[in-house]
């Protein structure tokens, strides 16, 4: 399953980074905010010496070749594949670093095979390299000592700034009016967004494009609530006395370890859960698009209210504000968290993915399912924010030796075609997930679709197939040519998955486009500072008021976070914010 990960769902945008802890969609999911860092000034010995400490991030892959790309990247074999693909006559080396933070034993082993098959098949050597560590910190370490591959993925907006000023990234702008037929095609309309003020392309989107799917959602435990008869639930308030219901039938797990209704984790984003009380991505918007944070909004308080009377009532997880995923999910598996809001696929990573395993007498109705709550007084809950125009960026860097060689492969990954191959993996194999003919003809492995299907899919096997592990530039919403496929495997047949089309139909009103209100803080943008000051005051502070013991300390806690707020220039960056809303509301309307 994936997430939804999530069009982008770092409400903010300032930082963008695949989260890797599940599978498929969740792969993109749910964008968790990185703290700006400063530059890294030292000395090029230490810059060397750290660089060389990391070295075994690097993955060539057993097959990688040593081949040099042609100068030109004009020549070819004459050789046409399956896909239309004309072989380079050299080698197409694409060496790259990808900008997340990974583990590189499982990058190697989940890369082995589509590497090959590019190689044998579209004479495409990938050679990609992850780091397990903050890769804000890694691109700066590359920056400063000079070392740094040919291409590099998942750049954020700040970053292509910084790289671009000193020169360190090319403009792309030409190679793509003459090698990315595809690549316009698929941005269509959106192309020009991507332009600087100059009209030049420095970085091709990756995750790019609109799924209307869910990200985040309210949980609740299935077999838990069908013994309470299935209460309707509308509201918060609704939600959370069903909840208490629940605790009490189950106080305790089998350990006598005491239920929670509610819990956090590290991946909960205080912007989304703020969409149960009609907000869009944290802020209020009137009716002329002006945008008012939710510390200023009386919506920002009930919510506050909410988790502060759970807290109270001693049914709200007390390390909610620390747990750290992996924390969380153990006690979430352990059974001792009845609800959660947060993206949709961790209570069922945590969930019934494990229980279905480890249970004896499991039944299908033992897991959470997805619903959607919203505030009496809200219009809509919007809980799922989307950005079309994507998560980050690949550029290719000022060591490119064959730019147009690596532009050509970019384009026909950006094609539907190149899409499936580099979204689902491996073809025409046993275990592969799709068969492909040639003419555009293909088809899913059934076998795998009944697996997927019937809950007995094997992710970590089809990990290791290739699939969305060379993300460079490939989009992730419907694809143009059926408009129903999509590079997410185990989000094409929400139709005839149960659990999935629940989930769907029960959170469809949840879901809006976002894309006007994308925000680069940047190095030298006035409101960066300002803007990570607010978020770390408000990140600590909403969790003080959270956890006050009586009603009237929540509401003095909220209104002097607020003060405080403002005084370090809250309300103009709200002004800040909405001046770049509507000059994005008017690009995207031209």
């Amino acid at each position: 399953m994936f997430r939804w990960a999530g069009a982008v769902y770092n409400g903010n945008y300032e930082a963008d980074g695949e989260d890797r802890s599940c599978r498929g969609y969740r792969r993109r999911g749910e964008f968790t905010r990185v703290k700006k860092t400063s530059s890294i000034i030292m000395t090029a010995a230490l810059v060397v010496g750290l660089l060389a400490g990391c070295s075994s991030g690097k993955e060539e892959g057993p097959a990688a070749s040593s081949a040099q790309p042609s100068s030109s990247g004009a020549e070819t074999t004459g050789e046409t594949n399956a896909f239309g693909w004309v072989k380079p006559g050299q080698t197409t080396v694409i060496d790259f670093y990808q900008a997340d933070r990974d583990n590189p034993d499982k990058v190697a082993r989940d890369t082995v095979r589509l590497h090959d098959y590019l190689l044998a098949n579209f004479n495409v050597d990938l050679k990609k390299t992850v780091y397990d560590v903050d890769p804000k910190e890694r691109l700066n370490l590359m920056l400063a000592s000079g070392e740094y591959p040919e291409v590099i993925a998942a750049m954020d907006d700040d970053t292509v700034d910084k790289w671009k000023a000193q020169g360190k990234i090319i403009d792309l702008t030409s190679y793509v009016d003459q090698y990315g037929q595809n690549i316009k095609k698929a941005l269509g309309d959106k192309y020009k967004t991507y332009l600087d003020e100059e009209g030049k392309l420095w970085g091709l989107p990756r995750g790019w494009g609109y799924l209307p799917g869910p990200d985040f959602t309210a949980h609740i435990r299935l077999d838990w609530y069908e013994e309470l008869g299935s209460p309707k639930i509308e509201t918060p308030e609704d939600y959370y006395g069903v909840l208490k219901q629940m605790v009490a039938a189950h106080p305790t797990n089998a350990q006598g370890e005491k239920v929670y209704a509610l819990s956090w984790n590290d991946q909960v984003n205080i912007n989304n859960v703020m969409g149960i009380w009609g907000l869009k991505d944290g802020y209020k918007e009137d009716a002329d698009h002006n945008l008012t944070h939710w510390l200023n909004t009386s919506e920002g308080l009930e919510a506050a209210r909410f988790y502060n009377q759970v807290y109270r009532d001693g049914l709200l997880d007390p390390d909610l504000f620390i747990n750290k995923f992996d924390d969380w999910k153990t006690k979430f598996t352990n059974e001792r968290i009845i609800g959660h809001i947060g993206s949709w696929w961790q209570s069922w990573n945590a969930g019934h993915e494990i229980w279905r395993n480890t249970v004896a007498d499991y039944q299908d109705d033992m897991r959470y399912v997805q619903i959607a709550i919203k505030a009496a007084d809200a219009e809509a809950a919007y809980l799922s924010p989307k950005d079309a125009r994507g998560w980050n960026y690949t550029v290719l860097t000022d060591k490119v030796k064959n730019p147009e060689a690596i532009i050509k492969f970019l384009d026909f990954t950006m094609s539907p075609m190149g899409t499936r191959l580099l979204g689902w993996g491996v073809p025409n194999e046993e275990d592969s997930l799709w068969n492909y003919e040639e003419d555009g003809k293909w088809s899913f492995n059934e076998a795998q679709k009944t697996a997927l299907l019937d809950g007995t899919f094997d992710y970590e096997k089809a990990d290791q197939l290739g699939g969305n592990r060379y993300w460079l530039v490939h989009g992730q919403g419907l694809l143009d040519d059926d408009n129903k496929s999509t590079a997410w495997y185990d989000q094409n047949f929400i139709e005839e998955d149960k659990w999935k089309k629940l989930m769907y139909d029960n959170t469809k009103d949840t879901i809006y486009d976002n894309t006007a209100r994308r925000v680069v803080f940047s190095v030298d943008n006035p409101y960066t500072l300002v803007n990570q000051q607010i978020e770390d005051l408000v990140k600590n502070g909403f969790a003080q008021a959270v956890t006050r013991k009586t009603e009237d300390e929540l509401v003095n806690t909220f209104n002097d976070l607020r003060d405080k707020a403002n005084k370090l220039g809250l309300q103009d960056l709200e002004k800040y914010r909405t001046e770049e809303y509507k000059k994005q509301l008017a690009i995207l309307n031209q």
